[in-house]
């Protein structure tokens, strides 16, 4: 058998002992085929004191072990590379403990677009989603991928930003590729796998557990040419990706949040540590040194204007993304409030506002 069919053996059981160890075992028997054709002794040696670990490989060191692991692939439609593999992500194999391969659903992006991580707390505020959204937007269309890890709040909104965008997305997951996690994603899931791809270090049916989640997110930074926090508090997981994203020499970007929010505390201390403030995506653009084509967010403005109705341009201009009352925007457009409430109805259809509880309306 080729090696590779040796590293997606090795790949199975990371879930069981961890990448580490296992790139542990490479270095020492030189492939994942002398690996599994070594003597139970040499192994032995290999693994030291991890037991658990030697008697996991010692278990399943079987070449129908191995056909099982294909029928699994073959049954949930998912594909395996190793890094050893051309078609692997150069960045993602340059990072300190890279993983042995990844198992996929959907389409790979090649491996020359650029990509960038754009990551935030499960808990957030609007703020924080509206960011994700508009910077990930843009970047889409720019013909950046955006990458993420499909967590509730930020991570979601960032690939439904790529979505909207039509571009493509990468979902990082800390569980099998097969599985929705979290289950209310199903419907974005199956979007991310008609426009990306959904990857994942652990084998098909590897059930999601914090421990991994850490591990998810060197991959989610190593596979970025940049990682962009929109929203964090000081105790977010999401500052875990950034210090490994620090360790791969990625460049980390933040963007500035209201400091009397104890959601924004994390992403304006990482601006007052060196990371690089980004209040739009040209920034993102502009740090990363990414060539691109498109219309400049000023353009976009205008063609938004140009369409709408003097009325509807007057309220329009006053919003922007700090949520104001009615009573306030009465106040600034002197328009009635029944016809106001008619307005900001018919932008929020048209996608140009969005309400929110209390009667708020933001720029959308």
């Amino acid at each position: 058998m080729h090696n590779d069919i040796y590293m997606l053996w090795l790949s199975s059981m990371v879930h069981k002992i961890g990448s580490r160890k296992l790139n542990s075992l490479i270095e020492i028997f030189g492939t994942a085929r002398a690996v599994f054709l070594s003597h139970a002794e040499e192994l032995e040696d290999a693994m030291g004191n991890a037991h658990h670990a030697h008697q996991t490989i010692k278990r399943n060191r079987s070449h129908e072990y191995i056909e099982s692991v294909l029928a699994k692939l073959e049954n949930c439609g998912m594909a395996y590379i190793s890094r050893n593999n051309e078609r692997f992500p150069v960045l993602l194999s340059q990072i300190p403990d890279p993983p042995l391969g990844i198992f996929f659903m959907g389409t790979l992006p090649a491996d020359d677009i650029v990509k960038v991580a754009i990551i935030g707390s499960r808990k957030c505020s609007e703020y924080g989603l509206l960011t994700a959204r508009l910077l990930a937007k843009p970047l889409a269309e720019a013909g950046v991928v955006v990458v993420s890890g499909m967590a509730r709040g930020v991570d979601s909104m960032a690939h439904r930003g790529a979505l909207q965008g039509g571009g493509l997305t990468i979902a990082v997951l800390g569980c099998g590729a097969d599985i929705c996690y979290p289950p209310e994603n199903r419907e974005l899931r199956a979007e991310i796998l008609q426009k990306g791809c959904i990857i994942s270090e652990y084998a098909p049916g590897v059930q999601p557990t914090p421990a991994f989640f850490p591990a998810r997110n060197r991959i989610i930074s190593g596979l970025s040419l940049g990682v962009v926090v929109t929203e964090a508090g000081l105790k977010s997981g999401t500052l875990i990706t950034v210090d490994q994203a620090q360790e791969q020499g990625r460049d980390v970007m933040a963007v500035p949040g209201n400091i009397s929010s104890k959601l924004s505390q994390g992403t304006n201390q990482l601006i007052r540590d060196g990371a690089y403030a980004v209040s739009d995506h040209q920034d993102i653009i502009g740090m990363l040194g990414i060539t691109v084509k498109t219309e400049s967010m000023a353009e976009k403005t205008k063609n938004v204007q140009t369409s709408l109705a003097p009325d509807e341009k007057q309220v329009y201009d006053k919003l922007s993304l700090e949520p104001i009352s009615m009573e306030a925007l009465a106040e600034t457009t002197e328009i009635e409030i029944a016809k106001l409430h008619l307005i900001c109805t018919k932008l929020e259809l048209r996608g140009f506002a969005k309400k929110l509880p209390g009667a708020r309306y933001i720029r959308s």
